[in-house]
């Protein structure tokens, strides 16, 4: 009776224990994507295991998608998030083991000739003390995991967007070139007819020719361009089995936010989920230095009973332990201390690369932006003017068709710069955002600052 007594009370005793230390997962695919609503204000799909494509709510590919639709997408069908994001299973069960205490160990001898029927019960101890620092660790190490994932998301999201900005830009590209392509055929038909007339030499008429050539070329390799630009877009989405062009809606960019860099640096430190998967790494290295010091202590309780003593049948309880005489656990406790030490100095390599990555996407998009606006706002201009009053004096026989072409042309290179620069702007604007966390609250709009900034440009 008494040795039943005694194991209950031991057993209710790692029960007590086990349940202390909750081992519940609250870093879980909910908490990745109510991260990523809060950085990009789109979610992931709710169904974690669902095979075919799923589009969200009031998305359409037959009208044609905007960049942010675009993110929506990709969010929930890339395949490789969705891969990464199976990760936390093993968060889960790493977590799971963790909180794991281990069994009891029953052994007997069998009474056979004299000997009597002799029963041991060992609990190990030390796993008591020991289960704390592992399942802080593993819940570290689900936080890390989790705060990861999410940046994999905003990496995402920005590879979407410039991919996005990419095949527009193309696109677009590609049209001005078969304008290019169609003008210059007019171009090479009137230089052949002049050349019959005898108003220019055959090597006049090459060089045109040339030029032509060399417009047909640049828009092959443009729709080529477009073709593999389309095939990557729609492998970010999880779209490859769409057959057609994904058709794309640009929205008018915006060229008037101005930025302070001292803030957005700041902005980034706050925001950033891989800074805060590196802070937490050291913090996971210090349990785990915990972990390992703790070790070093082993004890195992044990309960003993024999069938035929001199009263009966006995029992009794006992204590088996290790002394730490010559293995204090140097080895994994050292281990553990040049694990702290490398995550500290991740965390410092971290920060820096932010830093730089902000510092690097600020200057970049400042001179995007200042190209664009000298574009519109004077050499867009001029080339509308310069055509118009050019077909004014086509018109009035002042100068020749040729020569009004020529201002066309002019026209059509001007247009390409500003969808370069308008690519150019996008881009900038992509790395900037994710540079910072996706963080909307750090515009400034003071006419003294951008003014400053023009200067240092």
């Amino acid at each position: 009776m008494r040795l039943k007594t005694t194991c209950k009370y031991l057993i209710f005793l790692f029960m007590l224990i086990s349940v202390g230390c909750s081992t519940h997962l609250t870093h879980d695919r909910a908490y990745v994507s109510d991260s990523i609503i809060k950085y990009t204000g789109h979610n992931l799909a709710s169904v974690e295991n669902e095979n075919g494509l799923r589009l969200p709510d009031g998305i359409s590919l037959t009208d044609g998608i905007t960049e942010d639709e675009a993110v929506a997408i990709a969010l929930w069908n890339n395949a490789i998030f969705q891969a990464d994001l199976v990760s936390l299973g093993f968060s889960r069960a790493d977590l799971a083991e963790a909180g794991m205490l281990s069994n009891p160990v029953f052994s007997v001898f069998f009474p056979a000739g004299p000997k009597q029927m002799e029963t041991t019960i060992f609990m190990v101890l030390e796993s008591l003390w020991q289960r704390p620092y592992r399942v802080s660790a593993a819940k570290l190490s689900a936080e890390r995991v989790a705060e990861n994932l999410v940046q994999n998301g905003l990496n995402l999201v920005r590879d979407v967007m410039i991919t996005y900005t990419n095949l527009a830009f193309t696109q677009e590209q590609a049209n001005i070139a078969r304008e290019e392509t169609a003008l210059n055929d007019e171009i090479v038909s009137i230089v052949h007819a002049r050349l019959s007339a005898g108003d220019i030499s055959g090597l006049e008429e090459v060089s045109f020719q040339l030029e032509a050539a060399g417009k047909q070329r640049d828009l092959v390799n443009n729709v080529r361009d477009a073709v593999l630009l389309d095939a990557e877009l729609k492998k970010l989405l999880g779209l490859e089995q769409e057959q057609n062009t994904i058709k794309l809606t640009p929205t008018l960019v915006d060229v008037d936010w101005i930025f302070n860099l001292e803030e957005l640096v700041t902005s980034a430190y706050a925001a950033r989920p891989d800074l805060r998967a590196a802070e937490i790494a050291i913090e996971e290295a210090g349990k785990r230095l915990g972990w390992e010091r703790s070790k070093i202590f082993k004890f195992t309780a044990i309960v003993d009973f024999n069938e035929n003593g001199r009263s009966g049948s006995e029992f009794g309880p006992g204590a088996m332990f290790e002394l730490p005489v010559f293995n204090w656990n140097n080895g994994k406790v050292s281990r553990s201390k040049v694990q702290m030490e490398q995550a500290v100095r991740e965390y410092v390599v971290v920060k820096q690369g932010i830093a730089f990555k902000v510092r690097e996407a600020y200057t970049n998009y400042l001179s995007a932006q200042e190209a664009l606006k000298i574009l519109r706002s004077d050499m867009l201009p001029s080339a509308v003017t310069a055509v118009n009053k050019a077909g004014k004096r086509y018109s009035v026989g002042e100068i020749s068709y040729l020569e009004l072409l020529g201002f066309k042309r002019q026209l059509l290179n001007t247009r390409l710069r500003e969808a370069e620069s308008i690519a150019g702007l996008r881009r900038a604007s992509a790395q900037l955002r994710n540079s910072v966390g996706f963080k909307q609250d750090i515009l400034k709009t003071e006419e003294s600052e951008f003014a400053e900034i023009k200067e240092k440009l």
